[in-house]
């Protein structure tokens, strides 16, 4: 298909009539042939230059697309959106971001698939063969190759790619950057640099009652209103939206709440109503509602509401979807909003710009982060202009803040390889995946990374990896006979897992204590979290020692990790396992996210992603027992998986499994003696529907077999 077809298509699924400035240099630098990294400031089009290099792959190469994002979220927020405009055209279109241990083969029929980075390098682990059909790459957020945590499996995952598919077209995307050279040439590719915007962003700063612009405009605040609840009268006058960005939970929340005690007088009845119902909705998105739930819930009454990672996800889109059609009218947030959600702000006011670092105390946050939090003011779709605000004490640190931030230039991207846990598990993948069967195959490799790029010299690096090969040696993960390096193979399992070989390590030797000791769930929990991927730990406040300490002795005996001595310096760290592991045991006893809101200060949306990473660590200890053939622990394992899944004691394990019976609706059956399948095939389907109403009473005797049609009718029209 000619480049002006594929042009055509995208700009009419797009509702453009021609393409942008930063969309035209791209086609013009060979966007259809060649690897490219486009960097520009967001809300510039960026996406729609890998629909049309992702449309030329289709029709022209015969090949599939993959489009990386570094976090889940985003994934599914284009997976929606290319599904929406291209299925149309033929494409089929596939979401892949969970189970990490799958090669996932019925991606082999789909041609554009989204995924995350990790799920990517998972995919590759487990010799998915079909990657050989990939013929373009796109990397959304490139320049997250400096961040610490998912920056170093990215820069292996290209590297990776580079190799294995040494035709493919690798399309780069990210947000103005001071290094993008660097990058470019690292990948062979042309650059795109743009500091065009579609929406005009208006950046200043707000102090002493007013807020100034660079182009000379400027607002005047009311004087008699704190500063925050200032900007927002002034915001809400306008009818326009508005974003503020805090440094903490903590701050976010403390905000909302004062704001929204300010917000109502400027909603109208109708909003007011429909803020109501929202309200309700978000409050009741849980069971039983926790404190946050209802804190939150009053604030979006009145048209505010804050966004952090303690909310669950429902909450988090509730507020999302209506911040977009206009009835929450301000979010308070941490930064973490900034990266990829599409929301159409008028207004974006960073508020806090330093932040405590571990180590380092209080330090102002990067020039980068600052950008990236100011691009979501005025996005094309909702806004004709946008406005990014900084907040300062006095003119003084105002002129600072301009210098800093407005004037600044973005952080270089800097390669994170070299910390030593990542090199871990990715220096056993490249052996147990026979990418590397030699120590020579293994450092060339490295030495086609963008860390080498960047810093030429790796010699620091071989150091460390020789160090890392010894360990993975010692733990019996690798056989190394002269140059020759082989996975063995638990080695090669616990690269499949995706676990750091440490947790392997660790696993095996606490499943081999396991098998001499009178163990029990708390055995297991315990072990789970004294592993890096479930950091961080919880700290223990003076409230939590006796708790702890008697926890302690209660399983002294029955702890499967080495107990340290009171005065040695990891004794503080094991103490804080027993605290995080007690959120998961709460959890299991049927306490309820309130309960442990409350008594440990973990909010729902923490707790999910700490059960995530259990269920997940649960997972790879029962297939190392498997593979260990300890199949005498492996019956309570997938047990404690599934309690720690649905929140349950053992004795509703057998209820839990029925569809639509969660774990209040289990309880409230046992409670009324039904503790088994048996008891509700018993039941009369009239006095199940008392129990739990009755939608779910006709749906559990549907699926039990029962076929009481006339009555289920009844109940169901009732």
């Amino acid at each position: 298909m000619e480049k002006n077809e594929i042009i055509k298509k995208v700009l009419e699924k797009y509702k453009f009539e021609k393409l942008n400035p930063v969309q035209e240099q791209a086609v013009k630098k060979g966007l259809f042939e060649k690897n490219l990294i486009v960097a520009a400031p967001t809300a510039s089009g960026k996406t729609l230059c890998a629909a049309l290099a992702g449309l030329n792959c289709f029709y022209n190469k015969k090949m599939k697309m993959i489009y990386l994002c570094p976090l889940v979220a985003l994934a599914q927020e284009h997976y929606e959106n290319f599904k929406e405009r291209f299925e149309s055209l033929g494409l089929k279109i596939a979401l892949s971001v969970g189970d990490l241990d799958s090669s996932d083969p019925w991606l082999r029929d789909y041609d554009w698939i989204i995924c995350s980075n990790e799920k990517a390098d998972s995919l590759i682990r487990h010799g998915a063969d079909w990657i050989i059909d990939v013929g373009l790459i796109v990397v959304d957020e490139i320049h997250m190759l400096t961040d610490s945590s998912r920056g170093p499996t990215l820069e292996i995952l290209l590297t990776r790619l580079k190799k294995i598919l040494p035709n493919v077209q690798i399309l780069g995307l990210s947000a103005t950057i001071s290094n993008v050279k660097e990058i470019a040439e690292w990948l062979d590719a042309e650059i795109v640099e743009s500091n065009w915007r579609p929406v005009k962003l208006y950046e200043g700063v707000s102090f002493d009652s007013t807020i100034e612009f660079f182009e000379k405009r400027k607002y005047n605040l009311d004087k008699d209103l704190w500063h925050e609840l200032s900007i927002v009268k002034n915001s809400l006058e306008m009818n326009k939206q508005i974003l503020f960005f805090v440094a903490s939970r903590r701050n976010a929340e403390s905000l909302a709440e004062k704001l929204s005690s300010e917000t109502r007088r400027y909603l109208s009845f109708a909003e007011i109503s429909e803020l109501r119902k929202i309200s309700n909705d978000v409050l009741n998105v849980l069971d039983v509602p926790t404190k946050q739930c209802k804190r939150l819930a009053k604030c979006i009454e009145n048209g505010v509401a804050f966004h952090h990672a303690g909310l669950i996800g429902k909450q988090k889109k509730l507020i999302e979807d209506y911040f977009r059609n206009g009835l929450i009218k301000v979010i308070v947030a941490t930064p973490t909003l900034a990266q990829g959600v599409n929301l159409p702000s008028h207004r974006v006011v960073i508020r806090d710009v330093k932040r405590f670092y571990a180590g380092l105390g209080s330090r102002y946050i990067p020039v980068f982060e600052y950008k990236q939090m100011a691009g979501r003011a005025g996005r094309p779709d909702f806004n004709s202009e946008g406005e990014a605000i900084l907040i300062a004490k006095n003119e003084d640190e105002a002129f600072e803040l301009v210098e800093r931030y407005i004037n600044g230039e973005s952080e270089q991207i800097q390669s994170k390889l070299a910390l030593e846990p990542v090199l871990r598990m990715h220096v056993l993948a490249l052996i147990s995946s026979g990418f590397a069967s030699n120590i020579d195959q293994l450092y060339n490799f490295f030495r086609n990374t963008f860390y080498a790029y960047q810093y030429g010299d790796i010699a620091g690096l071989d150091v460390r990896i020789e160090r890392i090969l010894e360990r993975l040696i010692e733990f019996g993960f690798i056989v190394r006979i002269n140059e020759k390096l082989n996975a063995t193979k638990i080695g090669k399992r616990i690269s499949e897992l995706y676990i750091d070989p440490l947790t392997g390590y660790l696993f095996i030797k606490g499943l081999e204590k396991a098998l001499n000791k009178n163990v029990n769930e708390f055995s297991y929990l315990h072990l789970i979290n004294s592993c890096l991927e479930m950091r961080p730990l919880l700290s223990i406040s003076g409230k939590d020692i006796e708790e702890v300490e008697e926890k302690f002795i209660q399983h002294e005996n029955d702890f499967l990790v080495d107990i340290p001595k009171e005065w040695d310096e990891n004794y503080e760290d094991f103490m804080q396992t027993i605290k995080t592991a007690l959120v998961i045991d709460d959890w299991i006893n049927e306490k309820s996210e309130d309960e442990i809101l409350s008594k440990r200060g973990v909010t729902p949306g923490e707790l999910r992603t700490r059960l995530t990473n259990a269920d997940w660590l649960l997972y790879a200890l029962s297939e190392l027992a498997l593979l260990l053939g300890y199949k005498e622990l492996i019956k309570d394992l997938r047990k404690l998986r599934i309690r720690v899944k649905h929140g349950v004691k053992e004795e509703l394990l057998p209820l839990i499994k029925l569809k639509g019976v969660g774990r209040v609706r289990a309880r409230r059956l046992y409670s009324h003696n039904l503790k088994s399948l048996e008891d509700l095939r018993k039941i009369d389907l009239a006095i199940l529907s008392r129990i739990v109403g009755n939608s779910v009473a006709v749906s559990i005797k549907k699926q039990l077999g029962e076929s009481n049609e006339e009555k289920q009718k009844f109940l169901e029209i009732k």
